[in-house]
């Protein structure tokens, strides 16, 4: 870029001239005409200087062109390297009327002829112009005569010239664009926030005018001091925001001055006021949190830039406090926030930081910066070596015993060797579980590393071997009491000599328990056993168990249910209308009127069950306890309840009521008698009784057998066989004598001739006869 100043005419002077540039002119706004006959720049500038208006000349390829510039930034030169192209722009005195403008409004204007060698100094030779459109809106009407036309109508148009001489030719094409007529509205200024107020040490803000409008836009935007303190030179004076620094006390106005596309301005004002608080407050001191670093690294940097004003902080002070347990440090940076440590040894620092605000108040802070040696390694320590037995098949391993200086950050166990199928549940966690163990031998590695990195091994070694395969053993839980209302059980089934293997669950009802009760969630198929709505009665479970190797064994658990001791003391109320028809208070109305005509306080009914349905499913019922209508005081001996009603006692099976006691002892009822020393006492009395009366029986018998007997005569048969004479002989073979001398049969002369004596004598033969044969022996 150069700036001659050599003058090309009278009426303008050659400026600022570029070489290998380009300018990228609006042709929709600007008109650029193309100058014939031109081999030089010094002649297109001459050109440029003879034309009112034009004020920079191009010379482009060897073509001169000249424009008009009104807006500096659309002839901004480019550099373009390597490129055909000079330009200069002229300066003038006077504006006159611009040519381009006439062109637009088909005003003629005639070329002087420039020659090619002598400039400005050729001859002038008349140039003839045609004029003809060559784009014209649909709605133009219009006819070019010459270089005027007339009833243009909004819309875009295109106009060619043509221009002949003596001996060249040229053209040229030139837009002209048509606006329909417009009002222009003054923009409107708009800064914000208008009024502010900053409270020291804050000495800087911002003020924002970029909301200002207007109907075609903001060309410029101008700030100006109106009162306060004078700031100098407004940073950003031009911008739509406003910066402000370094203010001080007092009020400040500033104006806000906008510019639209045509001139047109507006202005706004707004204000800033800076003042001081009433009341200094004393510094806070922050020299930060603690620090623990570890050797070898030796130096660090301290932190005091937390420490707060209200103003402002004048000073920081930095050293080294009195109670300081270790002393050698290097100190650097002591008046500044930062301070820097160096040549820090084992041990523990206190150092303390003092600040001073604008009032020469001060505080102060401590830290205590604790240097550690230098880290050693941990060391891991896995426990002794393991031996198991099957089915055992997992085993715990803790590294907890495992330390370090400072602590340990990391644990890790590894298998390292030993059968398939090992699995560590948490491998990193100080203890863990592994699962899957066969038999043989497995070796696990422990790593643990502390929060410096160094890290330590060790190892462990379980063997595990093969076992007996001892039975399993089920365990149903026993026997079980309940006492009704208490309906529900929970029988709790266990296994011996099982191993960690998996197991299944069955429990089954005998048949011969009551049917009724349920099983709760499924629970057959489970260690334990969940009953609920049991009845009286005795009810047998039978706990199955078995493994996944197939072995089983089963148990037998008993529940007994017992009554209800205050069954008998419940009494079931049916009301006769529906349950959604009694109301809570229609119920205390009748717990009232029942405790009115049994004569006990209401708090003496106590409800068992609430409003429920009949067994018809029709009417409601109530189920209560009347707890205070009599009271019974009898023992009963220990063997039985007390009816509270009849009050007498309900013996317990196998007990009775002593009667001779109830009958003496003022009628006291009682469960003295035991069922079976009754029955065995009233037994042995019977036998007793029995063997006298036989006795007697016998003696009497025997007494009379002793008596005194008159003599027997016979008197001798004839003709009697032998049968006969051995019925008529006497009993106990006495012979009588008569028979020893005759062989006949005797006829009886005894007195007795009755039929008592026949029969009985009879009776006696036949006896005597039987004894004779018995012992095979006849007499005769």
């Amino acid at each position: 870029c150069s700036s001659p100043a050599g003058a090309l005419a009278g009426q303008c002077w050659q400026g600022a001239s570029y070489s290998e540039t380009i300018i990228s002119p609006d042709l929709k706004s600007r008109s650029i005409l193309r100058v014939p006959d031109i081999t030089s720049l010094a002649q297109c500038a001459g050109a440029c200087c003879d034309l009112p208006g034009c004020d920079l000349a191009w010379f482009f390829e060897r073509r001169c062109y000249v424009l008009n510039c009104q807006r500096k930034e659309n002839c901004v030169p480019k550099q373009r390297p390597g490129t055909d192209s000079y330009m200069v722009f002229l300066q003038r005195g006077p504006p006159q009327t611009l040519v381009l403008q006439s062109l637009v409004r088909g005003e003629p204007y005639r070329w002087p002829h420039v020659n090619r060698h002598h400039g400005a100094e050729a001859p002038l030779n008349p140039y003839l112009y045609d004029w003809s459109w060559v784009n014209t809106p649909e709605d133009h009407s219009g006819v070019m005569d010459g270089e005027n036309s007339k009833s243009l109508s909004e819309g875009l148009y295109t106009v060619k010239v043509s221009v002949t001489g003596q001996t060249s030719f040229g053209e040229s094409f030139v837009n002209i664009t048509v606006s329909s007529g417009r009002l222009n509205k003054p923009p409107k200024a708009i800064a914000f926030p208008e009024c502010q107020g900053l409270l020291l040490p804050a000495d800087s803000t911002v003020v924002n005018g970029s909301e200002s409008t207007d109907d075609h836009g903001i060309v410029r935007f101008h700030w100006e001091q109106v009162t306060g303190q004078s700031l100098g030179n407004l940073t950003s004076a031009e911008t739509p925001v406003l910066h402000l620094r370094n203010l001080i006390e007092g009020e400040y106005t500033f104006r806000l001055t906008v510019t639209d596309t045509e001139g047109l301005t507006d202005s706004t004002t707004v204000s800033v006021r800076v003042t001081r608080p009433s009341q200094d407050s004393p510094p806070v001191a922050n020299a930060g949190l603690d620090e623990v670093i570890t050797l070898p690294l030796d130096h660090l940097i301290l932190n005091g830039n937390m420490s707060k004003d209200d103003l402002s902080i004048s000073s920081y002070l930095w050293t080294l406090h009195p109670n300081s347990q270790a002393k050698a440090v290097t100190l650097q940076g002591v008046r500044s926030p930062f301070l820097q440590l160096s040549g820090l040894q084992e041990g523990q620092y206190t150092f303390q930081l003092t600040v001073v605000d604008s009032g020469g108040q001060e505080n102060s802070s401590t830290i205590t910066v604790t240097v550690l040696p230098e880290n050693r390694a941990p060391v891991a320590v896995a426990g002794s070596d393991r031996q198991l037995i099957l089915p055992v098949s997992s085993v715990t391993l803790d590294g907890s015993s495992s330390s370090d200086d400072q602590g340990i950050s990391s644990f890790r166990w590894d298998v390292i060797s030993g059968p398939p199928g090992a699995k560590i549940q948490d491998a990193n966690n100080a203890a863990t579980v592994v699962t899957g163990l066969r038999a043989g031998t497995y070796k696990f590695k422990l790593t643990v590393k502390d929060q410096h990195g160094a890290a330590d091994s060790a190892f462990l070694a379980v063997t595990l071997k093969e076992g007996k395969n001892l039975p399993l053993v089920a365990h149903a839980s026993g026997s079980h009491t309940l006492t009704l209302p208490n309906n529900s059980l929970v029988l709790r089934g266990s296994v011996s000599n099982s191993g960690p293997a998996n197991m299944s669950f069955l429990w089954v009802r005998d048949d011969q328990s009551p049917a009724a009760g349920d099983v709760l969630y499924s629970s057959e198929h489970q260690a334990s056993l969940y009953l609920a709505n049991l009845v009286e009665g005795t009810y047998l479970f039978q706990l199955r168990v078995t493994d996944a190797r197939g072995r089983s064994s089963s148990a037998t658990a008993t529940v007994e249910v017992r009554p209800d001791p205050r069954a008998r003391e419940e009494v079931e109320l049916e009301l006769q209308v529906g349950v959604s028809q009694v109301s809570h208070q229609q119920r205390d109305t009748v717990l009232r009127q029942l405790a009115a005509l049994l004569h006990v306080l209401d708090s003496d009914i106590a409800f068992i069950k609430n409003l429920f349905l009949s067994t018809d499913g029709r009417n409601a019922c109530l189920v209560l306890v009347i707890t205070s209508v009599s009271v019974c005081l009898l023992h009963c001996s220990g063997q039985g309840q007390c009816d509270p009603v009849t009050k007498r006692c309900s013996c317990d099976p196998l007990w009775m009521e002593n009667p001779f006691r109830r009958l003496l002892d003022n009628e006291e009822s009682n469960c003295e008698w035991s069922v079976l020393y009754v029955i065995l006492t009233v037994f042995v009395g019977v036998v007793l009784i029995v063997s006298v009366s036989w006795a007697c029986f016998c003696c009497c018998k025997r007494s009379r057998r002793t008596k005194v007997r008159k003599k027997t005569k016979y008197t001798i048969l004839d003709n009697m066989d032998e049968q006969e004479r051995m019925e008529l002989r006497p009993k106990y073979y006495i012979k009588h004598r008569s028979t020893e001398h005759n062989s006949s049969l005797m006829m009886s002369e005894s007195e007795f001739e009755s039929e008592q004596d026949t029969l009985f004598g009879h009776e006696r033969s036949e006896r005597s006869y039987y004894n004779i044969v018995s012992f095979g022996v006849v007499s005769v």
